[in-house]
């Protein structure tokens, strides 16, 4: 992901998602002044079904867009391109969700920001709390990937995204056990969810796996032969001429 507002050739600025955080902000305040009670309680459920959806969402595109057997580049490009987007629309209505639990004092202010500290629903509520501080960590890696990769932190990067598959698991639990039982459809987007990501993630283990098995006649790279690497001077020839 790119961080802010990213200036093109010519001084034009391109806006990105995260830029309209702060107006997200702003609505938030309004919503809780102007919106009604049973709008509030509807937001406060749907909310939080989207956030995960949308985290679930994320998670799948982020692995389709790492397949190098079955996609194209560009097809790779729009993948990361949903992904990013899904784990903005998540952030959102992650931040919707919270504020409008503790507008209807569904939930105090300290267990609302500090894991475990709810009396009756410790566990629950934790997960949930612990997955949220998680998932906003990854996105906030991700906006800053490049500049980590730029400092040659990109390892820590790849540690901190790794995060989202365990704050995804317990982001579900907190969904399924939190507040009342769950409609059958919100069920349903749950169990669809984990099928598709178990999936997602099963293909992408077992093509990884397959790609690395070489056999006796494969053919071997000069430069992970130790041997001289091709193609520098000719992609610099290239961009030269």
């Amino acid at each position: 992901m790119a961080t802010g507002d990213r200036p093109e050739p010519g001084g034009r600025v391109v806006r990105r998602a995260w830029s309209f955080l702060p107006l997200l902000a702003v609505g938030l305040g309004l919503t809780a002044v102007i919106v009604n009670g049973a709008l509030q309680s509807f937001l406060g459920v749907a909310a939080g079904v989207i956030t995960l959806v949308s985290f679930s969402s994320a998670v799948l595109w982020g692995l389709a867009a790492t397949d190098r057997l079955l996609l194209y580049p560009v097809h790779r490009l729009a993948a990361q391109t949903i992904h990013r987007a899904m784990g903005v629309v998540g952030v959102v209505f992650l931040i919707l969700h919270v504020w409008m639990n503790l507008i209807q004092d569904r939930i105090g202010a300290l267990p609302a920001f500090v894991p475990f500290a709810d009396r009756h629903r410790p566990v629950v509520l934790g997960l949930g709390v612990l997955a949220g501080y998680v998932l906003l960590a990854v996105a906030l890696a991700g906006a800053a990937r490049g500049l980590l990769a730029r400092t040659g932190a990109a390892r820590r990067w790849r540690i901190v995204h790794i995060c989202a598959y365990p704050a995804w698991g317990a982001a579900l639990i907190h969904g399924l056990h939190a507040g009342r039982v769950p409609a059958p459809w919100i069920s349903v987007l749950y169990g669809v969810a984990v099928v598709g990501v178990i999936i997602a993630l099963g293909l992408r283990l077992a093509f990884r796996d397959g790609g690395n098995k070489r056999g006796p006649g494969a053919p071997v790279r000069p430069d992970a032969a130790g041997g001289p690497r091709v193609g520098v001077g000719t992609g610099r020839r290239r961009r030269d001429g």
